[in-house]
């Protein structure tokens, strides 16, 4: 990489597609060089081979529906950081958004594009100073990668040896640790995983779940009581009590009602 440039791989079905995000990187980024384009998965392979570039702008509906993520799966060396680009905006922005992975919405913004790729520049030049950064980037885009191409409903947890799939209706509660949140499930076991529960608070369905408590968020479908008992409290199925910070009492009574 230059001193200020980075080199782009633009891979999209669509020509048309391709073109005007050429411009706009033009007219809009010239940090950004545009060093190739690829209309499909099979070609980008060989341009990502061929170029090894820094950013790659993958469009994810090609045109089978996983086709961009599939290849980025296929791709365990990847160097480059990826701004995935769609026209569907619930296609797999959850799990961007989860794992802190930069998307744009078509048709494009020119300042959410913007924004992007300084942000891209920035995690370029993080990662030639930080390579452990690099190493990061991936997990997280591998699991970005993992939770995107799962059935609708379906989250994923990584662990040592790998990760776990699961259905969150299975989820009693959850529990804050620190920085880290503890899973509870309706057959009493637990999972401790390392996400926030903020960052739960915004993947879970919110018609079932509700945060009712800086450190709890209840699976309303697994209420079984709610109690004044020095304290406001909800009661779930196995008998676990929750509590329910005051603040959040009339919402709770609201949504239960």
């Amino acid at each position: 990489m230059g001193s200020r440039h980075v080199r782009a791989l633009i891979v999209d079905d669509e020509e048309p597609a391709r073109e005007n995000l050429r411009l706009m990187l033009e007219d809009l980024c010239p940090e950004v060089v545009v060093a190739g384009t690829a209309d499909g998965p099979a070609k980008a392979r060989d341009r990502i081979a061929e170029l090894d570039p820094d950013l790659l702008f993958l469009d994810i509906r090609m045109p089978s529906g996983t086709e961009g993520l599939d290849l980025l799966a296929e791709l365990r060396d990847l160097r480059a950081l990826v701004i995935f680009v769609t026209a569907f905006k619930d296609y797999a922005l959850q799990a961007f958004h989860t794992h802190a992975v930069d998307y744009l919405l078509k048709p494009i913004d020119p300042d959410e594009l913007r924004a992007a790729v300084m942000k891209a520049l920035e995690r370029v030049r993080e990662q030639h100073e930080r390579p452990v950064e690099a190493q990061a980037y991936r997990e997280r885009l591998n699991a970005a990668i993992r939770e995107a191409s799962l059935p609708a409903g379906r989250i994923v947890i990584d662990h040592a040896k790998g990760f776990k799939l699961f259905d969150p209706r299975t989820i009693s509660h959850l529990e804050a640790e620190g920085n880290c949140t503890q899973l509870h499930f309706s057959d009493g076991t637990r999972y401790l995983d390392t996400r926030t529960l903020r960052v739960y608070e915004e993947l879970l369905d919110p018609a079932r779940f509700l945060r009712v408590h800086r450190s709890h968020i209840v699976n309303l479908e697994h209420l079984r009581e709610y109690l004044r008992d020095d304290g406001h409290w909800a009661v779930l199925r196995d008998g676990r009590r929750v509590p329910i910070a005051r603040e959040r009492v009339a919402e709770f009574l609201a949504r239960v009602r």
